[in-house]
Formats: C-alpha cells, structure tokens, sequence
C-alpha cells in the first residue's frame, strides 16, 4: 500500500467525543488513517462523500451505541460497506445486541474512556483483517471517452479535496501528462488535434484530467510506463510534435526522487491503466481510432488495486531493467529517448 490503512468510522454525533479519543489512540498506537466527518469538505454533498470514504476505505469501523443504534442511517452505512465486501469491525461500549446485518458479526466491547484498547487493537490486527477478507471487487463502466475522462477527473479531485495524494501509476500512450495545461484557447490544443476538430467541451475535460492528476503527481508522486510508437502511430508530424513536446515539458519540470519513467520499445495492445495510491483505478478495455478509449472500467476496492498495483510494478521494474536503467535516472533517461523522437518529426 502506499499510505496507511484507511479506517472509515461510523458513529453518532452524541458520541462524537469517544470516537475523538479513538481516532487518536488508532492514528498514534496502531498506524491507522481514521477518516470520519472531521475528514470531509464542507458545501460539498455530505452523504455523497460520506458514500465515497466508505468506498475507498480498507475497514469500516461502526460504533454501535444506544444513540447510534436508533439511527436508520448507520444501518444504512452498514450495509454499503458490506454490499461493497468491505471489513466490518463494529465496536461498542455497551452490552447491545448490534442486530440487523450485523448480528452475525462480533462488536469489540470498549471502555468509554477508551483505556482497554491495546487489548483489541494493533497494527496486526487491521492487517489479519483485511488478509483474511475474500474481495470481489465492484466496478462502474465509463462507456465514451468523455465519460471516462470526466470520472478520472471526479475521483482525483475527491481524494485531494480531502487532502489526500496517492502515486500517480499510468500505462498506455504518453499518460495524461502530455495533455496541456495551458488554457484552451492556447495553439498548443489545434496543433496536437491536427488536422482533427475537438470541441471546446473535449478540450476541457482533458485538461481537467491532466490537471486533476497532476496534483497528487506533484504531491505523491508518479511512475509511468509509456509507448510512444503506439501514440504517435497514424497521428499527422504537427500532432505528433506537439504531444512529444508537452510530455518532455512536464518530465523536465519532475522531481527525480518522485518520478519513474518506464519505455515500451514496440507498439503494444491498446490498453490504458491508471491507478492513483490505492484510492481508485481505471482500465480501458476498447479503442475506436481517433476516438479514444471506451468501455473504462473503474473501482475503488483497495484489494483489487493492490494487486493490479503488483502486477504494474513487477512490469515497471522489467522494463528498467531491460534498458539499464535505474529508478533515479529514469527521467532522464526518457527524455533523452523522447527529444531523439521528436527530432525525427521536426521540419
């Protein structure tokens, strides 16, 4: 994993000073990121980021009290985060029958003072826990390559909007970092289009998307395998130049401790991966020419991510090795390849 477990917590307001002492005694103790309400933006749609931290959690972690108990809502938490196979790890301070969905499952009974903690909790335990829990894993398909930018763009901003970051991880063509920045009206966007016609529409939501990654690239940030033959197959010199050159632009503006940069010597499938931290990750599974990627397949389940993250890493490391590269001198490495490229396209 790249950060910490996440442990989503559920509780009712009135006993909102326990679960105060219990994020302290999980974050300090046992390593964990404890998300709760305290976590989440204000004016933002509470119950849909309520829906998403639970989605993108590795635990979720109810406290089952008398106060909590009569709230339909905690059921209903309950139940998103089973339907998504998600760990549920209830804990109460009473002698309360939990009920419902989770009368099958044992409530760890604390003090309210949160004293006896150490003897139900570690690190160790939330790792068992999530070792031991079979996933299958949920995804939503993005059928048009606008949708499927759109909601790249939706999960990135919803993990930093929280103040969270995760390894930028992407596969396929020149990543999202040789989409511009600039604003659109730039010439910039005609040249690498040429001699297509995008909408202002699509040019917007591709930078949304290059912009919205760039964030946590910058922060946590990025490695990325790249097949620069598979991009530039077909496209007009004027395209090709200016996709090359936006690519070297953001490479040469990288931190070498935080970037890797991999190279795919022939054209491979088609195919595009993005994975950021362990938070979501989005496949394309189809390609219409001159279109783009179609049919992505998104999800937030970390036990999936973790082992499609493996399978990326194992691949990343393959390729260095192929070339003699290094991790630290990747970057280079790739520019150097690149401007060799470019110079071919240049009049």
């Amino acid at each position: 994993m790249d950060k910490r477990i996440r442990v989503f917590i559920s509780y009712s307001h009135q006993d909102k000073e326990l679960v105060n002492r219990l994020d302290q005694y999980l974050e300090k103790e046992c390593e964990i990121n404890v998300i709760w309400d305290k976590n989440l933006a204000a004016g933002s749609g509470f119950h849909e980021q309520i829906r998403d931290s639970i989605a993108s959690s590795h635990i979720f972690m109810p406290l089952i009290t008398k106060e909590s108990s009569l709230r339909g809502w905690v059921h209903q938490e309950i139940g998103y985060a089973m339907a998504l196979n998600i760990p549920v790890l209830p804990v109460t301070t009473e002698n309360l029958d939990p009920g419902g969905m989770l009368q099958m499952i044992h409530a760890v009974k604390i003090d309210e003072k949160v004293e006896n903690l150490s003897q139900f909790f570690n690190k160790r335990t939330f790792e068992i826990l999530i070792k031991n829990t079979s996933s299958a894993p949920i995804f939503l398909c993005a059928h048009l390559p606008e949708e499927r930018t759109r909601m790249i763009t939706e999960y990135s901003d919803k993990i930093s909007n929280i103040d969270e970051h995760g390894i930028v991880r992407q596969k396929g063509g020149l990543s999202s970092f040789h989409i511009p920045d600039d604003c659109i009206q730039k010439p910039i966007w005609s040249e690498r289009y040429h001699p297509e016609i995008k909408s202002e529409y699509h040019k917007r939501l591709q930078r949304h998307e290059r912009l919205a990654l760039e964030k946590h690239a910058k922060t946590a940030g990025y490695k990325i395998i790249i097949s620069p033959e598979y991009a530039i197959n077909g496209r007009d010199d004027r395209a090709i130049v200016a996709r090359l050159e936006t690519l070297i632009t953001f490479l040469e503006k990288s931190d070498n401790e935080t970037s890797v940069v991999a190279i795919l010597d022939i054209e491979s499938s088609r195919e595009s991966l993005t994975i950021v931290g362990d938070w979501f990750l989005a496949e394309s599974v189809s390609f219409r020419k001159s279109d783009g990627f179609t049919n992505t397949f998104f999800t937030r389940d970390t036990f999936e991510i973790g082992r499609r993250t493996e399978d990326f890493e194992c691949e990343l490391k393959e390729l260095l090795e192929q070339k003699k590269w290094t991790p630290e001198n990747s970057r280079e490495k790739a520019i150097e390849e690149l401007k060799l490229l470019l110079n071919k396209y240049k009049t």
